[in-house]
């Protein structure tokens, strides 16, 4: 994704320095996917590789230094989230995955729209879930995934998601849509999503949100979401927006799903940038 879909380039950026400081800057250039040019307004001590905090007051990005050039910093937008003290639904990373978003309502019909919007989404995924787990569920059901566990209960885990997938693939015609799509430029998180759109939302907007997520076996999951900020981005010719959703009463078990892929695509990115 481009700094721009980011952060707020109008508002001005600066970047977090050890000891509680910021250099301010800006962003003089946009070099393509991930990569930006910099131009700290004081002195900023990073070294070629190092990881540096990027915010605009509100949102923050992880970035990489590439390059120190005579014309300022290249860096390189980071695709995971900083380890650490963050807590689990905090963990975002960047992905391309199939997406989509449909209006439901404005924030004036929020309460008469949401409660039929979740519990449709809920009875959709009891009914496909009925064909697998019965009424007494699958072995290693009760299991947090993301925490230490037996070889028996991810095998299991595995099984059931792929008969998921085969149920969801002849039963869900919007699974069979989404697929036809091509993958979108994503930042998610346990707790929220943030993605480019040509759509006009406003703040409080409720959407529904379709995902299938990258793993073995793909995901497929449904969520309502809040829209809590929309920014304009100048990266594109067409009016476009950096739209960001908050997860409305997001169910447990989608939850779970969504950290499993975060932690397992964070690893692969993270190995993938190892010399």
């Amino acid at each position: 994704m481009n700094i721009d879909s980011l952060l707020n380039l109008n508002a001005g950026v600066y970047v977090h320095v050890p000891g509680g400081g910021k250099v301010p800057g800006t962003v003089a250039e946009i070099l393509g996917e991930d990569h930006f040019l910099f131009s700290p307004g004081g002195t900023l001590d990073a070294a070629e590789g190092a990881t540096v905090k990027i915010s605009d007051g509100q949102d923050t990005v992880l970035a990489r230094v590439v390059e120190i050039t005579g014309r300022g910093i290249r860096m390189c937008i980071d695709s995971y989230a900083s380890s650490g003290s963050e807590r689990r639904q905090d963990v975002r990373i960047y992905d391309k995955i199939y997406f989509r978003a449909e209006f439901l309502c404005n924030r004036d019909r929020r309460a008469e729209v949401l409660p039929g919007a979740l519990e449709r989404i809920r009875s959709n995924k009891l009914i496909i879930d009925s064909f697998l787990k019965g009424k007494y569920g699958y072995p290693g059901a009760d299991e947090v995934p993301y925490t230490r566990e037996s070889p028996f209960n991810q095998a299991v885990w595995e099984i059931n998601r792929k008969l998921d997938l085969l149920i969801h693939m002849y039963l869900a015609e919007d699974f069979r849509e989404l697929m036809k799509t091509s993958p979108r430029d994503v930042n998610i998180s346990a707790s929220g999503i943030r993605f480019i759109s040509s759509e006009q939302y406003e703040k409080g907007d409720l959407l529904e949100i379709q995902l299938i997520l990258p793993m073995v076996p793909l995901l497929f999951i449904r969520l309502v979401g809040e829209v809590i900020r929309v920014k304009p981005v100048t990266s594109y010719e067409t009016s476009r927006n950096a739209v960001a959703v908050r997860y409305s009463q997001i169910d447990s078990e989608s939850k779970d799903d969504i950290i499993r892929y975060l932690f397992r695509r964070q690893r692969e990115l993270l190995r993938n940038r190892q010399p």
